[in-house]
């Protein structure tokens, strides 16, 4: 095992060294020192050399030596640990990648670095770099010594009561790691992406670029949307070291491993900052691409950490539902007569669904879309459609899923949304937070790597808006939560506009604006439905802190605002009199519904006007695209 482990060790430490030097390769502009030629270089094993040949022939020697200490380490894992399945295929993972990264750096010279392939090269090395840490963490007696044992429980679970310890949040922790994790590999993907395209110095400043403008499309938007990768990144990144230092009583070797990647990230923030400010010079450069490996390195150990803790405690590696205080004391007890219940994956992935809220998402990507065929003076391409409604479905179902995060205390008190994976018990609410995160980081690659810049900081802001001005702000504190947070749901007909045109015009405000006054009768008539539950859960909805008759009063006049509104599409000259006509038809019908329920005040027009509601909004944009596509025509 001793000669396993350093195997493993050197093994790791040398891939870190080989993933700098391709750094150095790539920003001294030595990909192609040694030519088209691989694996010999200019013709010969040993070359006449100048600097690029020079550098990129070390690199190539230096990958030569990671494939003998990598065989060598799977070659001492077939002698002796042939029962530890675990670590054997690890081992032999580490070589299969190792074999997959060479051919790529083959294909890379021999097609003059294309951008994707040189992506593909250093994720794959990324990925050798984190199997073999994984092998040499879970080969390491410290490591061993530092999971979750006796000697650090609390008397109810047989340790001395001084060293007591909750393990309640073992799993969550996992998980939080585990995703933070994912989160930087993207990042360091999108990095790779700035630099393979020759974004690297389009943004001549920091943290802007280019002063206060947002750049919408070209590479000063792929440098800019790496920025915010890393905002994001970032933040998720801090909270997992502040629970890795928090934890320290659990895992000490886990808290310095934080404290590394604190240290780390803050390093790697500053050398990003001097090299944009110093014009990028290639020290400054391989420094920074080092730094995130270090980050990305320790984040890797970290995670191994927090499964070897959980599995240690007894609990498996993926429960299914979320466990409570008594039922995790029970998880570990050694007494424990039945086995553990595990949520069969379609009902977990049913879960998952359920956390996006698919019927929200649904109208939502009908206004993007229908919005994206107005803008365009022809038919807007289907891969920028997939994209962008790829994009939005991610970006809603990101902020629906933090919205459950949030409201999981509100959830348990409403019948309509006990039977959610939160208030159920069927997921850990850290997982769902981590699952929201995620969704909002592809989202905004999506949008910022197939659609454009503009398209993704929008979608972006929409969602933010949505969990903290109206989830964690209004919603709770004034019964005007709707009015203004209505503007989130408005959001994706300007995400739709920036998408097929880069930019945002008059007449998607317009659109934006008829979603804005349109969400709160059609949020009201739903409030009547549901006032009982808003005053169980202490929600200031307008029912609940008003009378039902004013709050009838605010549905109808919200829809004969639509009136004028609606029109305003043709009177700029946006759409024609078939729109016209057609809007006015389908708004005077939502005004007709508002008034039956303003005279007869019963549940059975409420339920009417909130369902016309929802087919009306639906109904306006296909109108749109109608008139446009008749006009077209014509």
């Amino acid at each position: 095992m001793k000669t396993f482990r350093w195997l493993a060790v050197a093994s790791a430490a040398a891939t870190f060294v080989l993933v700098v030097l391709g750094a150095v390769v790539r920003v001294s502009g030595s990909g192609l020192g040694c030519g088209n030629d691989w694996p010999l270089c200019h013709g010969s094993l040993i070359p006449l050399f100048d600097l690029p040949t020079f550098i990129e022939w070390n690199h190539r020697l230096f990958a030569f030596l990671v494939s003998i200490l990598t065989l060598s380490t799977a070659t001492a894992a077939w002698l002796s640990l042939r029962h530890r399945r675990d670590l054997l295929w690890l081992a032999n993972a580490a070589v299969v990648l190792l074999v997959i990264q060479s051919v790529l750096g083959a294909v890379t010279v021999k097609l003059d670095l294309p951008p994707q392939v040189v992506m593909a090269h250093l994720g794959t090395a990324m990925l050798v770099l984190a199997t073999l840490l994984i092998t040499a963490t879970l080969a390491s007696g410290e490591a061993r010594s530092a999971a979750f044992g006796q000697e650090r429980l609390g008397p109810e679970y047989g340790g001395p009561a001084s060293a007591a310890v909750q393990p309640s949040g073992l799993g969550s922790f996992y998980l939080l790691s585990l995703w933070t994790t994912i989160a930087t590999f993207l990042l360091l993907m999108s990095g790779s992406l700035v630099t393979g395209s020759g974004a690297a110095s389009a943004c001549s400043d920091w943290p802007l670029c280019h002063g206060l403008a947002i750049p919408a499309q070209g590479l000063a938007a792929i440098h800019f949307g790496h920025r915010i990768v890393a905002l994001v990144v970032g933040l998720l990144i801090v909270r997992t070291v502040f629970e890795a230092v928090r934890r320290k009583g659990v895992n000490r070797l886990a808290a310095r491993t934080g404290q590394l990647i604190a240290l780390f990230l803050a390093l790697q923030v500053l050398v990003g900052a001097l090299q944009v400010w110093l014009r990028f010079p290639p020290l400054l450069v391989a420094g920074h691409i080092a730094l995130a490996e270090s980050v990305w390195g320790g984040l890797v150990v970290l995670t191994v950490l927090a499964y070897r803790d959980r599995l240690a405690m007894g609990l498996p590696s993926d429960r299914g539902r979320a466990l409570g205080a008594e039922e995790r004391l029970t998880a570990v007890a050694p007494a424990t007569p039945e086995a553990p219940v595990v949520a069969s994956w379609r009902s977990t992935l049913a879960d998952y669904v359920a956390l996006t809220k698919p019927e929200i998402i649904s109208l939502l990507l009908v206004t993007t879309v229908c919005t994206m065929f107005i803008a365009s003076r022809s038919m807007p391409s289907l891969w920028l459609i997939l994209w962008t409604t790829l994009g939005g479905a991610l970006a809603a179902g990101g902020a629906n899923a933090l919205n459950c995060y949030v409201d999981q205390d509100i959830d348990q008190e409403m019948t309509r949304t006990r039977r959610r994976p939160i208030p159920a018990g069927r997921m850990e609410p850290q997982r769902v937070l981590i699952f929201g995160l995620t969704l909002g980081i592809l989202s905004f690659m999506v949008m910022l790597l197939g659609v454009n810049m503009l398209a993704a900081v929008l979608s972006l802001l929409g969602l933010l808006f949505y969990v903290f001005v109206y989830t964690l702000w209004l919603k709770r504190s004034t019964p005007h939560n709707i009015v203004i947070g209505g503007a989130a749901g408005a959001v994706p007909p300007l995400v739709g506009w920036a998408a097929a045109t880069g930019r945002v015009d008059v007449a998607a405000w317009w659109l934006f604006a008829i979603i804005f006054f349109w969400t709160p009768p059609h949020f009201w008539a739903l409030a009547l439905l549901i006032k009982r539950d808003y005053e169980r859960a202490g929600v200031p909805m307008l029912p609940v802190v008003s009378s039902e008759s004013h709050t009838r009063w605010q549905i109808f006049l919200y829809s004969l605002l639509l009136l004028p509104l609606t029109a305003m599409l043709y009177a700029v000259g946006a759409l024609g009199l078939l729109y016209l006509v057609l809007a006015l038809g389908l708004t005077g019908i939502f005004v007709w519904y508002a008034a039956r329920l303003l005279k007869h005040a019963t549940l059975g027009w409420a339920r009417r006007t909130y369902r016309y509601s929802l087919l009306y909004l639906a109904l306006l944009f296909g109108s749109m695209v109608l008139d446009h596509a008749v006009g077209s025509l014509v």
